[in-house]
């Protein structure tokens, strides 16, 4: 059985129960995937899947992102922790979790070590750490080590690695 709601009502649900900008960032999302009007249909999971597929909600606003940020003073990711609140979604998924892990792995320490400026270079690292820190601490992490520990791993040596380049 599946759980088809007009979309227009589930949109008009965030208008009602979500900041704004919560809203119309949704909106935006949804016009790139469907045609919004009174007759189209959605099922209910798929509307949430979209919502909580963190890669593909932040490919989806990245274009939208200087509204979201300046006009809003919010970001991406303070719109993904308030949908996923109001859904009740667990931010601690495999989406968020892979996401997080593809964006560190492309910071390889050659891209590190290049990086000029030794203030960007020391907020980077420093900012690699906290994401790293955050996939440790996450459940999905903890439940999934076996299959994940090597990734991590190699993130860590690598962060080791440029810090004692640095000297840090």
């Amino acid at each position: 059985m599946t759980n088809k709601l007009k979309l227009i009502d589930l949109l008009t649900e965030l208008q009602t129960n979500c900041s704004e900008i919560a809203y119309l960032s949704m909106v935006h999302l949804y016009e790139k995937l469907y045609e919004i009007n009174d007759q189209t249909l959605i099922d209910k999971d798929e509307y949430l899947e979209i919502i909580k597929n963190y890669s593909m909600f932040f490919r989806y606003l990245n274009d939208y992102a200087g509204t979201i940020y300046k006009k809003y003073d919010s970001s991406i990711e303070i719109i993904y922790t308030e949908l996923c609140n109001y859904y009740g979604l667990d931010l601690d998924n495999q989406y968020r979790f892979e996401h997080i892990l593809k964006k560190l792995e492309k910071q390889t320490p050659q891209l590190l070590m290049s990086l000029s400026d030794s203030d960007i270079q020391r907020q980077t690292v420093e900012h690699f750490e906290e994401k790293l820190e955050t996939i440790k601490s996450s459940d999905y992490y903890k439940n999934n080590e076996s299959a994940l520990f090597s990734k991590v791993e190699k993130l860590e040596k690598n962060i080791v690695l440029v810090k004692r380049a640095l000297n840090y």
